[in-house]
């Protein structure tokens, strides 16, 4: 948990910083967006799963291939013996465009991949995760702003439970993003 707050704070800065020291550019533009997303986990019983109800994104461009994106996680988790909040904690990830922008200041687009780290604590199953994964991608933008991003997951979650048990797990997600560039 402590290692969560200290993560989050730390992106927090990243991007204040980020943002300051680009402040002397043109205006650059910044992605709000949602990330619709359910999680099912195999060693959950059947018919249980996690809903992100905070699935808030933002994006915003670094360098002309480079950008910086935050996802929020709040999950709700549906369980046979009642439904509560399970998993809440932040993704970060990096997307790196194929094909360079002519200013930084220029909307993201296009095909990229993404490393991405996520950091969450599962107060149900009482654990805290590290995932690690590489997001191959394509963010389509339509001429109002309005963009739609679809990617591939896949990687790997480390489960460190508070009894003392760690393991590894594989992850596989399909991600979709639908928001404004403003």
């Amino acid at each position: 948990m402590k290692r969560i707050i200290q993560f989050i704070i730390l992106t927090a800065i990243l991007v204040i910083y980020a943002n300051s020291l680009l402040a002397q550019e043109d205006r650059s533009y910044n992605f709000f967006g949602i990330n619709p997303s359910v999680t099912v986990e195999p060693f959950y019983d059947k018919g249980e799963l996690d809903v992100n109800i905070f699935p808030l994104v933002y994006q915003r461009s670094l360098t002309k291939r480079l950008d910086i994106r935050l996802t929020s996680i709040l999950n709700l988790g549906i369980r046979n013996s009642g439904n509560k909040i399970s998993h809440f904690g932040l993704e970060t990830g990096f997307p790196i465009f194929f094909k360079p922008k002519e200013s930084r200041t220029e909307i993201s687009n296009g095909f990229f991949v993404t490393p991405i780290l996520s950091l969450t604590r599962n107060r149900i199953e009482e654990h805290n995760n590290l995932g690690l994964w590489i997001e191959p991608g394509y963010n389509l933008l339509f001429d109002n702003r309005i963009a739609m991003t679809f990617g591939l997951q896949l990687g790997g979650t480390y489960f460190a439970y508070d009894n003392g048990q760690t393991k590894w797990g594989n992850h596989f997600g399909i991600k979709i993003i639908i928001g404004k560039w403003l």
